[in-house]
This record gives structure tokens, sequence and C-alpha cells, in this order.
């Protein structure tokens, strides 16, 4: 039984945010696999909320890095950073 205290959770949230997989992350915490998966497949809890808060918080990161290179003039920014706008505006819709 995985014991899910704080400091789980923090390790569970980098090693997320480092885009590890499930998998890998239970290897890393030496924790069964099958057992994390089933953990994370309930959206309801701490464990869940901290690997998806750490897979977005890196994406976040890297969009920020491309929209200020398209700000800086790489046209290959300016074209994702434009895909990127369009998807949004497509899921506001």
């Amino acid at each position: 039984m995985i014991d899910l205290n704080e400091s789980f959770i923090t390790e569970v949230e980098a090693y997320a945010s480092l885009m590890f997989t499930k998998e890998e992350i239970a290897v890393i915490l030496e924790v069964d696999p099958a057992e994390l998966a089933t953990i994370l497949e309930a959206q309801d809890n701490l464990v869940f909320k901290a690997f998806q808060r750490g897979r977005l918080k890196r994406e976040a990161e890297v969009r920020k890095g491309i929209f200020d290179l398209a700000q800086n003039g790489s046209s290959p920014a300016q074209t994702f950073a434009m895909k990127l706008i369009e998807n949004a505006k497509a899921d506001d819709l």
C-alpha cells in the first residue's frame, strides 16, 4: 500500500514535471506501478492533482518560451504560437 503523504505527493509532482511516465515514476519512487496507476485514475485525489499540476506547469514554461521566442522574431515560434492561440480560441467556443 502506497503511503500518500505530503512528501510522496511532492515527488510525484516533481517527476511528472520532468515528463516521466506513470510507470517510470513508480519505479523511481519504488512503488507498485499498477497501484500508482490506479491512484492516478481517480481524478478527485491529491496525487492525481499533483501529477497534472506537474505536467501543466512544465507545459506552461515551454509555452512561455515559445511566446518569448515568437515575440523576438522566431518565425517557427510565431507559427507555433499562432496554432496555440487558434486552438485556445476554438476551445473557448
